[in-house]
């Protein structure tokens, strides 16, 4: 069986960590697996050395990193008009079975005509939170009708697909995020020294891209008022991104220079995950956070927004695996993490039950749903289109 994934970039992010584990497993079902990788980001390829062996990997187009943006939007713009052929001419000369579209590289183009089956496999809430307009939603139905399954990683997100957009319940499924439990804990154990004094103390951590959807300067508006009421550990971000110099104004503004550490991307971020003392998390919108997941295998409790898709599937409706707050609700935040800190028995309790949680997403679940869908693609182009 040959499968090709296509994916975006290998830059930092939760969902080029989970790539490696759905890669991992496709090897482990004695599959023929390429993946082609749109970007080449160079010195930010982060994942890169991370790729399964067995995988045959190439990018289709180097980024440009100089400051001209003449010369960047030309880069853009022959990316966007030459990809569709260079995709469409690989597949045909490979022969391929089933083809994995991991970061919904083919939505945008109305044009794609694989006679191979296509997955799209989706990441985030089709709403972010909104209500979607008419057009919107029969834009949403053309688009997807390209595809033979669309793969959800959250039970909400399943449920837009068939509530919202009127899908057929067979060509939605439910697909969790893998994780790797044994290596990310092996990975944990790896320390590099120039981190060895942050890791010795205590310390909250966030783990993202300081993006406008991560909504990372909650987190030190927070953490301000946690410090007022007495909290002594710092806050550590792991990550960059358009926020960073907001951020940056937001520490010097509250005087937090000491407190509040910027520490960039980290190639290896599991031995914070496994010593921080809670995972704090502000987005605004999710498909299913991966860093969530990764936090609960090192028992680690977690404190987040309860956004429209993901924390909920994850840490449970009324918070039995962690602490779900009201959307951009920061005094409720703050109250919520005095509470847990000032609590040692619903400490612990939630640091043993996030263990457990963890293992409902292990790389076995994941393995045994993949191998299913990817060995009945033969009825694949017999299943009605969408409604």
């Amino acid at each position: 069986m040959k499968v090709l994934v296509l994916h975006g970039h290998l830059s930092m992010g939760g969902e080029e960590r989970v790539l490696l584990s759905v890669l991992k497993n496709l090897v482990e079902l004695n599959y023929d697996v390429d993946l082609l990788i749109t970007w080449n980001h160079g010195e930010n390829n982060l994942f890169e050395n991370e790729i399964p062996e067995k995988v045959n990997y190439k990018f289709l187009f180097d980024n440009y990193n100089g400051k001209n943006k003449l010369i960047k939007e030309i880069y853009r713009i022959r990316a966007k008009t030459t990809y569709l052929k260079k995709v469409e001419k690989i597949i045909k000369e490979n022969k391929y079975d089933v083809i994995i579209d991991y970061s919904s590289n083919l939505l945008k183009y109305n044009n794609f005509d694989i006679k191979v089956p296509v997955f799209a496999w989706i990441h985030f809430s089709l709403t972010f939170g909104e209500k979607l307009s008419a057009d919107k939603i029969e834009k949403y139905r053309k688009q997807y009708k390209k595809y033979d399954k669309i793969l959800v990683i959250c039970d909400t997100m399943r449920d837009e697909f068939l509530e919202i957009l009127g899908m057929d319940k067979n060509k939605v499924e439910l697909v969790y995020n893998p994780i790797d439990l044994e290596a990310i804990r092996k990975k944990a154990e790896n320390i590099d020294k120039k981190y060895e004094n942050y890791l010795e103390q205590d310390y909250f951590l966030q783990v993202s891209r300081l993006t406008e959807q991560k909504q990372p300067e909650h987190l030190v508006d927070i953490y301000y008022k946690l410090k007022q009421r007495g909290i002594k550990e710092k806050l550590y971000f792991i990550g960059n991104g358009e926020k960073v110099e907001l951020i940056k104004q937001k520490i010097k503004e509250y005087k937090l220079e000491n407190d509040v550490i910027l520490l960039g991307q980290i190639e290896n971020p599991y031995p914070f995950f496994k010593n921080a003392k809670l995972f704090v998390h502000t987005a605004k919108y999710e498909g299913l956070p991966t860093v969530l997941l990764e936090s609960l295998a090192f028992g680690t409790p977690v404190v987040a927004y309860d956004c429209p898709t993901g924390p909920k599937d994850i840490l449970g409706k009324n918070s039995e695996y962690g602490k779900l707050i009201p959307l951009n609700d920061k005094d409720v935040f703050v109250e919520k993490v005095c509470e847990l800190m000032n609590d040692d028995e619903k400490y612990k309790n939630y640091r043993k039950i996030s263990l457990v949680r963890a293992d409902d997403f292990s790389m076995k679940n994941n393995r045994e749903k993949l191998k299913k869908l990817i060995e009945n693609i033969k009825t694949l182009k017999n299943i009605n289109n969408y409604l």
